[in-house]
Formats: structure tokens, sequence, C-alpha cells
């Protein structure tokens, strides 16, 4: 996580590197440039197919992105297997704090199979919110995290994650 607050000052740092090259020419290298091509890349291979399946009316409004980490829309592109915080998935929008928090359930799924966490019974819990690392310490890299809303009219708000490694 160290890493990934890391590279966010560095991004919000905007540092610009010149480099001086052969023959008086000079070429500026936009490092903000750069880490956000790379955070928007890994963000991209983190979100998986939601494997939407339609099971009811829609009812609400979900955005691009319905995963709050600690109260804050999650972030594809630093998410990883070392993930700490309180995972909750919402309806409405987060940017006017118009929002409701929906039960779901998460499990993790390795190589097309649900894996069966510790202490889980046969069927899986419902949560409105959860310590994600409890869940990522069974985790390894290239897992899925499955996150699907427990009500019907709310399988637009379902997410899958690719688990990748440390930034």
């Amino acid at each position: 996580m160290k890493l990934s607050r890391t590279l966010s000052a560095l991004v919000v740092l905007s540092l610009t590197v010149t480099l001086a090259l052969p023959g008086s020419a000079q070429a500026t290298f936009d490092l903000k440039t750069m880490l956000n091509a790379r955070i928007t890349e890994r963000a991209n291979e983190v979100k998986q197919d939601n494997e939407f399946v339609v099971s009811a009316k829609a009812v609400g409004k979900f955005f691009d992105n319905p995963l709050a980490l600690d109260g804050y829309p999650l972030d594809y592109g630093t998410f990883n297997i070392g993930s700490k915080g309180e995972l909750t998935l919402i309806k409405g929008s987060a940017l006017t704090d118009n929002t409701v928090q929906i039960p779901f359930y998460v499990y993790l799924r390795r190589n097309g199979t649900i894996l069966k966490l510790d202490g889980e019974e046969a069927m899986k819990p419902q949560h409105v919110k959860v310590d994600i690392s409890t869940i990522l310490k069974h985790a390894e890299p290239g897992d899925q995290l499955i996150i699907e809303p427990v009500n019907k009219e709310d399988w637009q708000a379902k997410r899958i994650l690719k688990l990748l490694g440390g930034c």
C-alpha cells in the first residue's frame, strides 16, 4: 500500500524531467503522463467482464464504479492483492454523497472454481461492508474477486476484479 501511496504522490507532484539529447535537441518527458498511463493500463487489467445476468428490472442508478473502499471510490489502478480497508457496494452517485449501501456477496474464484474460505458456511455470507484484507489474505495473483449484489434488482452493480500483485 505504501508503494501505491508513493505513486499517487508522484502523480500529484506532476514532475517533469528534461533529458539532454545529442545535437542539442531536448525532449521533455512528463512523468505524470507516464504514471497516469500505467495506472490506467493496470485499471483496465483489473476490471474484468462483469458477467451481467439481467435477473430483474433494475432499480436505482449505478454509475461506472459502485465499489467504495474506506468510503472513497475504489481505484482500480492501485487496487491489488495487498489492499486493505472496508469495502462497500453503493447505489447512487458518490460525487453527491447521495448513496445507499447495498448488501452483497464477496468471494474468490481461482481457475474457474469458487474458493471456500476458512469459517464459511455452505452459503456465502451477506455483507453491507467487509474488511477486504480478510478476503484477500486467501487470494493469489490472478484470482478473481467477485462482488455480487444480494438483491436481484441491483444486478448492474456486480463487479469482477482480477487480483494483481502490488503496484
